[in-house]
């Protein structure tokens, strides 16, 4: 398996787990940090190294580092305990439609109470530009908040031009640096940003701990939203976990040491991906290249679907949009913001480098990615056989799916990823289905004599397999077997699942109408 989904996280560096181990197998690291015995003292200390290790990645100073689990929780006591401290009776906040989900979330819980939010639409580039921000201003706005760098696209925002500008005015300004920390410069002591988000597994520390800076002159005052006990200044109230704490506060210390090697070499393998991919027709890249970090290329590939595509790479790990969101199967919801339409924003992959990566990795994904690829488009166009699309472009692709059907049944499998009666044969009986809503096609073609049948089809590898299979039932039983093949049939074939169920339809459509073709004709 090739990773390349460092954006929606790491793994764990050695000497970040290193660090970890003495406060989880020590006995004398099993101390309460807000103990004032020998060990709670012993864990305080390692607590503070780590917090001091953070604050440096940052350019900010020790005290104005809160821990929190992670940077949801960080954005929640960010937007919420600003707003709550303030007071939310006519409060106006301006945040955009391509924030984290944590941010969105949050923003469209504060309007259910009441409080007035400025959505801003990013420009074709992937950004958001000061100008908007500015003037989406009003004079009760109380914070403003922006991601520095998008999880998706990995297009930078111009949070250092706009932080002077909301000081001046004295508004809030919250920033979620979760893809920048590690990966650009930040200088908290040169940006007037007020509150930051941070989170450890997404620069090779432990996942469950994150940070959220607050700034302390000028003072960012919030509200808590854990209570009991105090800890942490009082604004976030729990036990804290030290050996997740230390792993961050190493991991803030390599990404510090390690960020301009980092950042350059994972620049040239994300620009050596984009040379291999861009030249297959119909590719396009999301975002400003000039504007984005070094480790992510997002692409959205035109005639394939988008579902298709990634079970059409069990051997490579790639998301198709934030991490957070991909439990709704709906396309990227900050690609359609950026004006791409929902097949092209389905059929789109985020590729996300990191220090693992290696020039051998590239090499091969991209052969992956251009095998499958073209393969979907053969299938989609009736081209020679999908077979010989796949060998030719993806045999590693092929081979690593053999074992690995994923969430599919064998039978949809198999016949997906191995396809042995792609075409359409010329002077045949021809039959098309569509189902408008899924943006799926399927198409069969029959002669008698000699008997053959093919298929093309568009769709997810449901309906690729329905395709199949009719082609080849109709090869080893006939004509005849058309009035027997319902939908009922093709799923039970298959294990078609309801939700699914109009591939099966689809089905059933075509082998219908060449049944009433091949009677019209007799």
């Amino acid at each position: 398996m090739i990773y390349l989904d460092h954006a929606a996280t790491t793994p764990l560096d050695p000497a970040v787990r290193a660090a970890m181990l003495p406060w989880l197998d020590d006995v004398s690291g099993f101390g309460n940090p807000a103990s004032d015995h020998a060990p709670g003292r012993r864990a305080r200390a390692a607590v503070e190294a780590a917090r001091a290790q953070v604050a440096q990645l940052i350019g900010a100073q020790a005290e104005e580092i809160v821990w929190t689990s992670g940077a949801t929780e960080s954005n929640n006591l960010a937007i919420k305990g600003a707003l709550e401290f303030r007071g939310m009776s006519g409060a106006h906040i301006v945040s955009s439609r391509i924030e984290h989900k944590s941010v969105l979330d949050t923003c469209r819980y504060l309007e259910s109470q009441g409080v007035r939010v400025a959505w801003l639409d990013p420009g074709r580039d992937g950004g958001i530009a000061v100008e908007q921000v500015l003037a989406a201003l009003r004079p009760e706005t109380l914070l403003v908040s922006l991601m520095w760098v998008n999880n998706e696209t990995g297009v930078i925002n111009p949070v250092v031009e706009l932080a002077p500008q909301l000081r001046a005015r004295g508004i809030l300004f919250h920033v979620d640096a979760v893809q920048a920390a590690g990966r650009l410069p930040i200088d908290l002591a040169a940006v007037p940003i007020d509150l930051l988000s941070l989170s450890a597994h997404k620069f090779y520390g432990p996942k469950g701990i994150g940070a959220l800076f607050v700034r302390k002159r000028p003072r960012a005052r919030l509200a808590p939203q854990m209570h009991g006990g105090g800890h942490e200044q009082g604004m976030r109230a729990g036990t804290l976990a030290t050996h997740q704490i230390a792993g961050m506060g190493m991991a803030a210390a390599l990404a510090r040491e390690r960020l301009d090697e980092d950042a350059a070499r994972i620049a040239a393998l994300r620009d050596r991906l984009w040379q291999k991919l861009g030249g297959l027709p119909g590719v396009l890249r999301n975002g400003d290249p000039a504007r984005t970090v070094p480790q992510i290329l997002n692409l959205s590939f035109e005639g394939v679907e988008g579902e298709s595509l990634r079970a059409r790479l069990p051997g490579l790990a790639v998301s198709s949009g934030s991490a957070c969101s991909a439990a709704t199967r709906e396309p990227s919801y900050v690609l359609r913001a950026l004006g791409r339409d929902d097949e092209l924003a389905g059929a789109s992959l985020r590729f996300s480098l990191g220090r693992g990566t290696t020039g051998a990795d590239i090499d091969a994904a991209a052969a992956q990615l251009i095998g499958a690829v073209e393969s979907l488009r053969c299938i989609a166009h009736g081209g020679s056989s999908g077979t010989e699309s796949t060998h030719r472009g993806g045999r590693a692709s092929v081979r690593d799916a053999d074992d690995e059907s994923g969430p599919y049944p064998q039978a949809v499998w198999r016949r997906f990823i191995r396809p042995a009666h792609v075409g359409t044969i010329a002077g045949a009986v021809h039959a098309r289905a569509r189902t408008p809503a899924a943006r799926a096609q399927l198409d069969l073609s029959l002669r008698l004599d000699p008997l053959q049948a093919r298929f093309s089809a568009y769709g997810c590898p449901y309906t690729l397999a329905v395709g199949e299979w009719l082609a080849e039932t109709l090869e080893r039983e006939g004509a005849a077997v058309l009035r027997r093949i319902d939908a009922a049939a093709i799923r039970a074939a298959l294990e078609i699942p309801e939700a699914r169920a109009h591939c099966a339809l689809m089905g059933e459509d075509v082998v219908r109408s060449l049944w009433q073709q091949i009677e019209s004709t007799a």
